[in-house]
Parts: C-alpha cells; sequence; structure tokens
C-alpha cells in the first residue's frame, strides 16, 4: 500500500484504535481529544512524530506511545516519540501558540 503524504484517514484510524478522537487536524498537525498528545506528519506519508503535552499524565506517556507504535506500524506507518508540547492562547484571543520541546 502506498501511504499518502499526509495520511490523515490513517492517522484517525490509528487514534480510533486506540480509543480516542481526532479533534482537528490544521496543516501537518493532528490534534486527539483531552489534548494529552498530538501527532506531526512528517515531509514523507510514512513518518508521524508524537509530542505529549507538558500537562498530561507523564506514567500513562509509555503506554500511549506503544499503541500507537504498533497501530501505526500494521499500517506502514512509523510513529516517534519526540518530545513535548504546550499551548497557550495569544494575545489576540484567535490564535494559540505551540512549543515544542525535548521530552527530559
Amino acid at each position: 500500500m502506498k501511504i499518502p503524504y499526509r495520511p490523515l484517514a490513517i492517522v484517525r484510524e490509528i487514534v480510533n484504535a486506540i480509543g480516542l478522537e481526532v479533534t482537528y487536524a490544521y496543516e501537518d498537525l493532528v490534534y486527539v481529544e483531552h489534548n494529552a498528545f498530538l501527532l506531526q506528519m512528517g515531509a514523507s506519508g510514512e513518518i508521524v512524530d508524537l509530542y505529549f503535552n507538558t500537562e498530561s499524565i507523564v506514567e500513562e506517556r509509555d503506554k500511549i506511545a506503544a499503541q500507537l507504535g504498533q497501530e501505526g506500524q500494521a499500517r506502514q506507518l512509523k510513529i516517534t516519540r519526540k518530545g513535548l508540547f504546550s499551548m497557550r492562547q495569544k494575545s489576540d484571543g484567535e490564535n494559540i501558540e505551540i512549543k515544542f520541546f525535548d521530552e527530559t
């Protein structure tokens, strides 16, 4: 199976397979309910990066990463844990700023 560039339908299947829903997708970012993590689609369709919210439950991250990795592999995607992110609303009240961090 050829994986398309920014394979949103496949990413949605993977997220659904672990019992969650995609709530929003914008360009290369895929937001998931409860905001515990987000997925960033890579330069090629097979690559997807995983970032956990800095406010997510630390003890659950390994389990979620493993589940996403297994479901991704079954669909020919490589989901790689990359780090953390934080979100805040910008002063304009309409836009959101996302910052990415290394996981420490």
